[in-house]
This record gives structure tokens, sequence and C-alpha cells, in this order.
């Protein structure tokens, strides 16, 4: 059985006919599954509890990637975090990271008919993928303070999507080059105490972390040494104090995966670490910003399997 959970906020369901995409949805599930139009994370997990003796054969989180770590939270307290059914992202969000990991881009609809036409196939192929988890029990695949939190409300001020994406890059990359104030205060610096895979405490004060246990970013920029369909349990960690002017120089080489240590930055392979913060920060987990705090442990999650178009 097939439980699609739609986000009525969802990028898909606000630009199209919400009614009549979710009419499309219950003509294409027919018998073959059920659909939940969930409201909040409370709702989320009501709608999962229905299934708690008789789990779906697939989840289909129908938004983006806010939807899907939603699910993922919600799934791990109903069936446990090693019994997490297997999960189908569809592209149907602001932001669709976890999607991209699985499959490249596909209607959403079309791939929703292709998962109902081929779920009692035993060619139906899944891989792991290692979610995030945070000591507050959420997870997702993108975790970041620093730069990544004050480029995540400059985008959202922008609108959404793959445009408004596109504008912030070259107006911060212009920003760079003219030294506008506007990029200082993108740039702002965090300070603290961080502690990998328990290792001796150390001090570090970085203007930019980032912790991915997928490959790409949005616009496919390739900076990831984790995730994708060989991924093992583990994240990619990235952090530093950028050169802004060497960002800029390298954009294209990091957009296909490359770092080259002019950025400034680390890219290492880590399972858990722990931050300790001189000052309450905002963090944000797959492009939504959550409240500051003053610490926060996040470590490499049991794999969930991933179905993925072929």
């Amino acid at each position: 059985m097939i439980l699609v959970i739609a986000n009525p906020k969802s990028g898909y369901l606000k630009t199209h006919n919400a009614g009549a995409s979710l009419a499309g949805i219950h003509s294409i599930l027919g018998n073959s599954g059920h659909v939940a139009l969930t409201q909040n994370t409370q709702e989320l997990e009501n709608a999962l509890r229905l299934y708690e003796y008789k789990p779906p054969t697939v989840i289909v989180p129908f938004g983006g990637d806010g939807t899907v770590s939603a699910v993922l939270g919600a799934a791990a307290k109903v069936w446990g975090e090693h019994a997490i059914p297997a999960i189908f992202p569809v592209h149907a969000g602001t932001m669709n990271m976890i999607a991209w990991d699985a499959y490249p881009k596909t209607a959403p609809l079309k791939a929703l008919q292709w998962l109902v036409e081929n779920q009692a196939s035993t060619h139906l192929h899944s891989t792991p993928r290692y979610p995030i988890k945070t000591s507050g029990q959420q997870y997702g695949f993108v975790f970041g303070f620093g730069v990544t939190v004050n480029f995540m409300h400059a985008y959202y001020s922008l609108g959404s999507g793959p445009i408004a994406a596109t504008k912030l890059l070259a107006k911060i990359a212009w920003g760079i080059i003219r030294r506008s104030q506007f990029v200082e205060n993108l740039f702002s610096t965090v300070k603290g105490q961080q502690s990998r895979d328990n290792a001796t405490p150390q001090g570090f004060a970085w203007q930019a972390c980032l912790a991915l246990s997928i490959q790409c970013l949005p616009l496919r920029f390739r900076v990831s040494t984790s995730g994708g369909p060989l991924a093992n349990q583990d994240m990619c960690l990235i952090a530093g104090v950028p050169n802004k002017l060497a960002l800029v120089v390298n954009l294209l080489r990091i957009w296909l995966g490359r770092m080259p240590h002019s950025v400034g930055v680390e890219r290492s392979t880590i399972h858990r670490i722990d931050f300790q913060f001189d000052s309450p920060t905002a963090w944000q987990l797959d492009g939504d910003v959550h409240a500051p705090l003053s610490s926060i442990q996040i470590s490499s999650a049991p794999a969930v399997q991933f179905v993925a178009m072929e």
C-alpha cells in the first residue's frame, strides 16, 4: 500500500490548482493507496499512527525537503528509526534536494504514476540514505548555521525557487567584489566549542558550517562527499571562514564538486559532532530555520530505504 502525505503548503500545491492536484493524486492511486492531507507535525503523526500496526509499503511525502524531513521525524516516532517504511520523494516543493539525490527531476504526478505502476514489481529499486539526526529528534539531510542560515533568510525574502536562488547568488557574488555591507552581514562569525566523533572539544570561529548526507545543494551544487546511491552512514562537514573572492572565482569548480584549498574551508567526513555555542545560535535543517540554541548534537542516523525511478 502506498501512503501519500500531502503538504498543502508545498510549492507544487501552492502554484498549481490544489484541488485538481489532489484529485489527480486520488485518481492515480485508485485502490493502490491512500492520501493524508496534513497541516502540521501533530496531524502528520496522527495520520501515520493509523497505520502503526500495518505500515505502508512506501510513503510518498508530497512536498519538498521540509516535508520529507517531517515525515521521517514522525515515522521514527511511530515505527522507530530502524523500521521506517521506504520513502519515495517527489519534486513537489520549493527545495527538492532530497528528491534530486534519488532521481532526476520528474513531474510529481508523473512520478507517482510510475510508482503505482511499478510497486508490485520485484524490480522496484531502492537504496539506503542516512539522515542526519539532531539531539532534538529532528531528521534531515542538510544541517547548517552561520552563512547558511543568513542565506536562507535572504533567499526567502526574494521569494523562493531556482530563480530566487540564482538572483541571490548573483547578488552575493557582486557584493563580494564590491565588498558590500550585505555580504559582510551575511558572513557573520559563530564561535563556540565543537567535538567530532567523541574527540576532545576544540574551539571554533566559523562563518560557514554545513553538514550534509546528500550529494547536492540547490542548483545542483555537488559539494558533498556523502549521499547518493552508494551512501555510507556518515555526513560531509564543510566549515570554516571562506575566502570570499576565491569563493566567487571557484564557483564553477565548486558546482562540479571540487573544493580548492584557496576557498578556505575544510571538507571532511564525520559521523557525529557536538556544538556548544558562545551565544544562542539559529540553525537550519533542510532549509527550515530553527530558533537559536546554546548547544546541539547531530549524528548520522540509521538507513532509510529510498525508492528511485529507473
